[in-house]
């Protein structure tokens, strides 16, 4: 009746909230090493905080104000003071008995048909708690059966060293959880890609061709790469902010000092990072991130779409830097006007996907109004699967074209006629074959 008038709920509400309060402050100040606690002892621990920090560590005004005795109260906080005030001492005592002596025992025949069944038959606890009811009318828990069996050594000594086993790997895990490996093999959910601004950063490693790399001798065995620098770029998922760093070599010490050099310039924390598996991405790299506590996603190999944001941003490094004279130059010259580049693309440049913001504009519009940039996100998306659609429907009918085309050249051959210039030409024309 309490929830179903909205005065009494919104009171209702409002005391819980007030509970919930009292006890984080209480755990702030009287149980800072946040030891599990059970029900009773979090209670303790707020009259605790209310003796201490209200009520001026005057017993009686606590007591009274919390409803409890005030030798209750006093024993209570006597008992958390002799223990050096760890909240662990606050836990109520143990009802079990002391004494089990007198306690009531099975009979002698139901504890001779236990282990008869389990010599005959092998069974464990419930199995041999079920039979011994149906068949015998004896009545023993299961968990009574188990104690019966272990005094009698009745139970598998194998059994018992794989839960031991079990449990001293789980204290190992325990033990090691500061060296958990946070590399994934996987290309990252969806559903990260615009959750939050670090939530998701896509790396990738550019070839920028560079005139100052040239073979020593025309006869000397040389790679294609080493005609090129090395262009490092991390871009933000979801507000696209990008930084890019040059390197002369593509190992992963160079890509994990540009790691060091481009997460310092972007505005947030980084959560995860997507890579493809080259080896620039591995061991010094890898251990970058890890000391950072990044998860580190893999795409698919040869699947730049598993990487398509950083992949389309080094289209665009194309386009509107590179092929306007930053190629084929110096690595001082490459590095300073990147770093022009760099400054351009996050607050000059317009976004389509970011409503024509540009990426550091749209940063600040979610810090300000995280709807709104939502909204922009989403708009963009549902324009990119209408887009999905038509380029599909348009496939289908090219393809249904294809099929209708290619079964009237398949008559006119079957039916022996001699003119099939006119069936070759409709294949041309519907693109189903080429001009050779």
């Amino acid at each position: 009746m309490l929830n179903k008038d909205p005065e009494n709920g919104l009171l209702y509400r409002a005391k819980i909230n007030s509970i919930q309060l009292m006890q984080t402050k209480a755990e702030n100040l009287l149980n800072p090493y946040r030891h599990r606690l059970s029900v009773d002892a979090k209670k303790r621990l707020r009259w605790l905080y209310i003796l201490y920090e209200e009520c001026g560590n005057n017993v009686k005004r606590a007591a009274n104000r919390i409803g409890v005795s005030r030798p209750w109260l006093s024993t209570i906080k006597s008992i958390f003071e002799r223990n050096g005030r760890d909240p662990r001492s606050l836990e109520p005592e143990s009802r079990a008995p002391r004494q089990t002596g007198n306690r009531q025992r099975i009979s002698k025949e139901t504890e001779e048909k236990i282990l008869e069944i389990r010599d005959q038959y092998g069974w464990g606890k419930e199995s041999i708690s079920v039979v011994l009811k149906r068949d015998h009318g004896l009545r023993a828990s299961p968990s009574t059966v188990q104690r019966y069996l272990h005094k009698h050594l009745r139970i598998e000594p194998k059994i018992s060293e794989r839960n031991k086993k079990a449990w001293q790997e789980k204290k190992l895990r325990e033990q090691l959880k500061d060296q958990i490996n946070l590399t994934i093999k996987y290309r990252p959910p969806k559903e990260i890609k615009d959750y939050l601004p670090g939530a998701l950063v896509e790396k990738d490693m550019k070839m920028v061709p560079t005139k100052e790399k040239m073979p020593l001798k025309l006869d000397e065995r040389y790679h294609l790469q080493d005609y090129f620098n090395y262009q490092h770029t991390l871009i933000d998922s979801f507000t696209r902010l990008r930084a890019m760093e040059l390197t002369l070599t593509p190992d992963s010490a160079s890509a994990a000092l540009s790691y060091q050099a481009m997460k310092s310039r972007m505005p947030f924390a980084i959560a995860s990072v997507n890579t493809d598996s080259g080896g620039e991405n591995g061991k010094h790299f890898a251990e970058a991130l890890k000391e950072d506590e990044v998860i580190q996603f893999y795409s698919r190999t040869g699947t730049p779409t598993d990487n398509p944001r950083v992949e389309r941003s080094h289209l665009t490094d194309d386009k509107d830097f590179y092929d306007r004279g930053y190629a084929y130059q110096t690595f001082e010259e490459q590095g300073r006007g990147l770093k022009e580049w760099e400054h351009t693309y996050n607050f000059v440049r317009p976004h389509q996907a970011l409503g024509y913001l540009t990426p550091m504009a749209f940063y600040q519009l979610w810090k300000e109004n995280p709807k709104k940039a939502y909204a922009i996100k989403n708009q963009y998306q549902a324009y990119l699967e209408k887009q999905r659609k038509r380029l599909a429907s348009s496939r289908r009918l090219k393809k249904k074209e294809q099929i209708e085309k290619l079964m009237q050249f398949i008559d006119a051959k079957l039916s022996k006629k001699v003119d099939l210039n006119t069936h070759k030409l409709e294949l041309i024309k519907c693109q189903l074959c080429s001009w050779t």
